[in-house]
């Protein structure tokens, strides 16, 4: 009697199949991750300028604009940044971007990431010792 040993066609096929779906998933998955830890680098940059100057609102708005261009963020929008005053100052001390992306999947399957990053510099209240 031969007794077969191996894998047969089909299971080969179903093999590559499982293969390609969760490379499917990882191609649409990096890009925005890769797009995510940019705005991580940007926001940590920024941590930096709210720091060392005082700016306003509209030159923080418009500092972040111009580093999504040139680091090619193209998910975050204007209305997904909110940038908040210091309680006893008029000058910008914490930024926060909310954002989601929809990535096309399979049919009417969408791949969707939701992500949030946040930063404060606004110095915490110095505790009276007794």
């Amino acid at each position: 009697m031969n007794n077969q040993r191996g894998m047969t066609l089909i299971s080969w096929v179903i093999v590559l199949g499982v293969i390609a779906f969760f490379a499917t998933i990882a191609l649409r998955l990096i890009p925005m991750y890769q797009e995510y830890f940019g705005v991580k680098n940007i926001m940590q940059g920024m941590e930096t300028e709210l720091r060392d100057n005082k700016l306003t609102k509209q030159q923080v708005n418009i500092m972040l604009l111009r580093r999504f261009n040139t680091g090619y963020i193209h998910s975050v929008k204007k209305e997904n940044i909110i940038i908040e005053r210091g309680k006893n100052n008029a000058f910008v001390t914490k930024i926060k971007i909310d954002y989601e992306v929809r990535e096309p999947f399979i049919a009417q399957i969408d791949l969707i990431g939701h992500f949030v990053s946040e930063i404060d510099v606004e110095p915490k209240g110095r505790s009276r010792s007794q």
